[in-house]
């Protein structure tokens, strides 16, 4: 673990709040400060905790690197490594942190609230009347984590689904054989294609398993029919509002290399009709999750075929991948996303204020995620171009950036991140 905090933080004038999430959301940090300001008054500034030191120009003033896994590979190999955790597994990692709890301890003294900002709350365990976190119910986030819970859920509500069966264990998996193949299987916790691939043989499903980590291992599956024929892969980001209502932010399209998720382009392309179903769909299961207690920001999966077929296949209950885009895209046109999150968290009833299938924007954008096709490759070519926060209110604009340390070794992640603006989708696309 590595700490590297001004020396009068717990002495000085401002309040301090955690950030867990890395480089590519830097472009939110500014906006939380400001939310956090005017709700709680004062002048606020980050602690942003990373699962891999990134290169220098994207350090901040005060930061974290928490990854016990990514402790031990860089002793062996003596040198920077990039090995980004799952943020379940930071989660666990900082809240069970005998070295952040003293951090926290120390600013209780001179603030009202220390205030966290994760990627998503499920396995954040918190139970501390003075630390705030801007996030969904943390049980409801981990219940509505699980892929299994998903297609209950999808089933309960009789939603268009694609053909699935649950396994309550790997033995029982193993035990099925042949039957199951060719189909998809993803373990109970994976996000972003991890955990989860096309199996075509026994051997493929065994080299699946032996890749789980912990929480996936002794877990449930969810096993599909392979989803033959995709066209398109619509994402939708919509929030919950403190009274539970159901608002639809924004839909995009996923960019999707094989089952991996890489980023979104805007406008989504898919026909009218089906994205009449999505919205439905989404404001369904939205009045659902809010009948249980659930309140902020969510995600809904989507597929299409070439014979039009249209299914539901993940519920993230979290931030999601688009969040920095989706945050300065809606700034760009008046509406500060940030801030009525943190007012929701807080219990105050406030809209978006947008049409019913989300906001409408003049322009296109793209982001994706950049990643080496495979771990033991050297990262070079540190670099930066553009300015990120801009690109949304300057069209047609691009950024592009490598976040890792020059010379690192990649394990897991990504390395780098593109995004741009314009007003041709097909070329950024291309692009």
């Amino acid at each position: 673990m590595q700490i590297h905090l001004e020396p009068t933080i717990f002495s000085n004038e401002f309040s301090y709040f955690f950030v867990l999430f890395g480089p590519r959301f830097d472009a939110t940090i500014p906006l939380i400060a400001k939310a956090l300001e005017k709700a709680f008054g004062g002048k606020w500034k980050p602690i942003v905790v990373y699962s891999s030191k990134p290169a220098e120009a994207f350090l901040k003033e005060n930061y974290l690197v928490i990854n016990y896994d990514g402790d031990e590979i860089e002793a062996i190999v003596r040198g920077p490594v990039v090995a980004l955790q799952e943020y379940e597994d930071l989660n666990d990692e900082f809240a069970t942190s005998p070295e952040v709890w003293g951090i926290i301890g120390k600013l209780k003294k001179k603030q009202k609230k220390v205030v966290i900002i994760p990627f998503t709350t499920s396995f954040l365990e918190i139970d501390d009347p003075d630390v705030f976190v801007v996030g969904p119910d943390r049980h409801l986030a981990k219940r509505y984590d699980n892929k299994v819970t998903h297609f209950a859920l999808f089933q309960e509500l009789d939603l268009p689904r694609n053909r699935a069966m649950i396994f309550a264990s790997q033995s029982d998996v193993l035990a099925a054989g042949t039957k199951i193949l060719p189909c998809y299987i993803t373990a109970a916790f994976s996000s972003g294609g991890s955990e989860s691939g096309l199996i075509y043989s026994e051997k493929m499903l065994k080299k699946i398993f032996s890749r789980l980590r912990n929480v996936n291992a002794s877990g449930a599956f969810l096993v599909s029919d392979i989803f033959e024929g995709l066209l398109l892969a619509p994402n939708v980001n919509a929030l919950v509002t403190a009274d539970g209502r159901t608002e639809i932010a924004v839909i995009t399209d996923q960019i999707l290399r094989g089952n991996r998720y890489l980023g979104n382009i805007y406008p989504s392309i898919c026909e009218s009709h089906h994205r009449d179903k999505i919205v439905e769909i989404t404001i369904r299961i939205g009045d659902y999750i809010a009948k249980q207690g659930y309140r902020g920001l969510f995600g809904l999966d989507f597929l299409i075929n070439d014979k039009g077929d249209l299914v539901v296949v993940d519920l993230n209950p979290r931030r999601q991948g688009g969040y920095s885009c989706n945050v300065l895209a809606l700034q760009s046109i008046g509406i500060d996303l940030i801030e009525t999150e943190v007012k929701t968290a807080l219990g105050q009833d406030i809209t978006l204020g947008l049409p019913r299938d989300g906001a409408l924007f003049s322009y296109a954008w793209a982001h994706s995620k950049v990643k080496p096709s495979d771990p033991g490759q050297r990262i070079k070519n540190e670099y930066q171009k553009g300015n990120f926060e801009n690109i949304f209110f300057s069209v047609p604009s691009d950024y592009e950036a490598t976040f890792s340390i020059n010379g690192s070794i990649f394990i897991d992640g990504y390395t780098g991140y593109v995004a741009m603006t314009g007003q041709d989708r097909t070329k950024l696309l291309k692009s």
